[in-house]
């Protein structure tokens, strides 16, 4: 091999490897972009449902609340009805036991 075609050979090898080189920046730079996009769907997948756990939770602690508001005003007005039996007993009885103290007077 004469050395102009040694030259040759080296320079063509130059050139290959520069287009392999530049292919594997390519490659690499497609592979980090898909990368970057899959992470990001990752992202906004577990953002979502976390969102959707915060709402139920939020819904249910809601539902729960109202609900012991309601048992809470039922108890309410089950011991207002109570209290107002036994103020009315009560009542009745001070005015029997007046009306017995006035007559018998």
């Amino acid at each position: 091999m004469s050395g102009i075609d040694a030259v040759k050979k080296i320079v063509e090898t130059e050139a290959q490897a520069r287009n392999i080189v530049e292919k594997a920046k390519n490659v690499s730079q497609d592979i980090l972009t898909g990368a970057s996009k899959d992470a990001e769907t990752a992202k906004q997948e577990v953002l979502a449902e976390a969102r959707k756990d915060r709402d139920d939770i939020l819904s249910r602690a809601r539902m729960e609340a109202e609900a012991e508001a309601s048992k809470s005003d039922t108890e309410t007005d089950q011991l207002l009805a109570s209290y107002q039996k036994a103020f009315q007993n009560r009542k009745e009885a001070a005015v029997e036991r007046a009306l017995e103290l006035i007559l018998r007077g």
